[in-house]
């Protein structure tokens, strides 16, 4: 969908009967008052994190009947779901006597997905798995054994945060400087390091099977700003208003994240060159007030956390029936986007104003692949 197409399908009421794009799923809880949704197949299973009712964060899973708690009776404290492939294996982390156990679901059952892996992050479809070792590398593992893909050079650290099926692995790693950098890495090239848009950090979080990598890094100013590596080159994705982080592509290249506006948090789109405030794209009475946004397939669901009614809840967003076939009804609307990179989209704000803010927030613990990347002083609140 032409992000374009979009703009004028929400705005363009005078012309068109527009409605919204996305209807809103609440996941559900497991019994507690927060929950978060971090990962999704290509048939719309959801996992995540919830807060159960003492206050324990587990990780979950939704095959579109409810919230499954996949911590409970495993023998940990606590855990998060990270991600889901498409026959349903899942990859996170639990906590088992206070330490980080790498965790695969299968069918179900808990197993660890390599003896010496402390935080599971993400799994691609041939069950390979990646996330960080407990000496802080790095690793890609399947079948109960990993390897420690090391670190950059003269580094000491490294995480690995995304993996595509052809076991390419996007994350973030320690330079000699002590600056942590986004990174790329092949089974064939190793380490690629991505750079910065011009401040000292960088930090990946996912990768396609085309190779493009998103991620947040630091701009000159210390802020951060969502980016989109494609090519060689990392594209500066601009912003909603002040930050913004990149947490999820799709074989299209859409993605996913959140932006800072007036110092509250807003899940955006990132479609053709245009950044869309979510927000603006569902019901504005539905009571939902969409924050962060972490994952897209290919279908365009969209999985993240939101407020609801003041209430953290995990959400999915699917595209309204019969949106899609409107479009030849708009087509007459539309304008291509002509830009051949992509570029922030200043007059994308114009739909920032139907979000409803909200004051109070209530926040589970952020898992180790999802947490907030950058020092609390160099964020707008």
């Amino acid at each position: 969908m032409n992000s374009i197409r979009i703009l004028l399908f929400a705005c363009a009421a005078g012309v068109v009967s527009a409605g919204p794009i996305f209807s809103v799923t609440d996941l559900g809880s497991l019994g507690g008052t927060a929950a978060q949704a971090f990962g999704l197949n290509a048939a719309g299973d959801v996992v995540g994190a919830a807060s159960n009712p003492f206050g324990y964060t587990h990780a979950f899973s939704n095959f579109g009947n409810g919230m499954n708690d996949l911590t409970f009776n495993t023998g940990a404290s606590e855990g998060t779901a990270s991600g889901i492939n498409s026959s349903g294996r899942i990859v996170g982390t639990q906590y088992v006597n206070g330490q980080a156990v790498a965790t695969e679901w299968v069918n179900g059952a808990a197993q660890t997905v390599a003896p010496n892996a402390a935080f599971g992050s993400a799994i691609n479809d041939a069950g390979q798995t990646t996330g960080m070792l407990a000496n802080g590398h790095a690793f890609v593992a399947s079948n109960g054994f990993a390897t420690d893909l090391g670190a950059f050079s003269n580094g000491n650290w490294s995480a690995g945060y995304g993996i595509n099926n052809s076991g390419e692995v996007a994350g973030y790693g320690m330079t000699q400087s002590g600056a942590f950098h986004a990174f790329g890495w092949t089974p064939t090239t190793g380490y690629t390091d991505l750079g910065t848009l011009g401040g000292a950090n960088s930090y990946a979080m996912a990768i396609n099977d085309n190779g493009q990598i998103v991620g947040n890094s630091q701009v000159a100013s210390g802020y951060c700003h969502a980016f989109l590596w494609s090519g060689g080159v990392m594209y500066d994705l601009g912003t909603l208003g002040q930050s913004s982080f990149a947490y999820g592509i799709n074989a299209s290249g859409d993605i996913v994240g959140y932006s800072y506006i007036n110092g509250a948090e807003h899940a955006f789109l990132y479609e053709d060159g245009v950044m869309l405030d979510l927000n603006a794209l569902i019901d504005p009475n539905s009571g939902w007030v969409l924050t962060q946004a972490y994952a897209i397939n290919a279908n365009g669901q969209i999985v993240g956390s939101g407020l609801l009614n003041g209430v953290q809840h995990a959400f999915r967003l699917d595209y309204v029936p019969g949106y899609r076939d409107a479009e030849p009804a708009i087509e007459s609307l539309t304008v291509e986007n002509s830009a051949s990179t992509p570029e922030p989209a200043t007059w994308a704000m114009a739909l920032a104003g139907v979000a409803l803010l909200a004051s109070s927030k209530i926040r589970i613990r952020p898992q180790p692949g999802r947490r907030r990347l950058v020092p609390k002083r160099e964020r707008p609140e």
